[in-house]
């Protein structure tokens, strides 16, 4: 009896220890893991302290959800990048950087077809220093989602297509109709998002 009352409490204990670890509920679903773990990467871009946590939840993903993988893979490699932003020294920002680009560009390989992880992957080549030359790789990137994005549009969050959407408009090299297509998807998401506001 005493022995299985101790089995008990030390699983407990672990399950709590794993919560406070990765910060995910064990009951909490991918796509409400996603959400968040997107929420932890974009507030890891304004602050480094949110790197390594998002990083745990990103190689959480990776392990357990194996359709996922690549996703976070280019999104594991975009926060290591982005320990380069946050390092003091030269050449220790390039090391970051360069190790990031790495882990992002096989993440990529993985799932090529992926808008999010395109999306991920194009938007950190866009901003990095000229002389990264990765300028071409971002729009290949942007071109490469507009290609997928329509077929792809139903199983993402409608505020990250929103917000895919606007990054494009306003980075990405468009051809009228690109952005002619764009600009009808951000109004037809502005739209559908104020009639479920009301």
């Amino acid at each position: 009896m005493k022995l299985n009352r101790l089995v008990h409490i030390n699983l407990i204990f672990s399950q709590l220890f794993l919560l406070y670890v990765t910060g995910v509920a064990a009951d909490e679903s991918v796509e409400d893991m996603l959400k968040r773990t997107r929420e932890k990467f974009y507030a890891a871009v304004e602050d480094k302290k949110q790197i390594k946590p998002a990083l745990k939840l990103f190689e959480r993903i990776a392990r357990e959800e194996p359709k996922y993988a690549g996703r976070a893979e280019v999104y594991i490699g975009a926060l290591v990048a982005l320990k380069g932003k946050h390092a003091f020294l030269p050449h220790t920002k390039l090391k970051w950087v360069k190790r990031g680009l790495a882990i992002m560009d096989s993440g990529l390989q993985k799932r090529p077809n992926d808008v999010e992880a395109l999306f991920i992957h194009g938007m950190t080549c866009y901003h990095l220093p000229f002389f990264f030359q990765r300028g071409d790789d971002a729009q290949r990137d942007f071109k490469e989602i507009l290609k997928r994005m329509p077929l792809q549009i139903h199983t993402y969050d409608p505020k990250l297509i929103a917000n895919i959407a606007a990054f494009l408009l306003e980075k990405a090299k468009l051809t009228h109709d690109e952005k002619t297509y764009l600009l009808a998807l951000r109004d037809r998401l502005k739209s559908q998002h104020s009639g479920t506001q009301r």
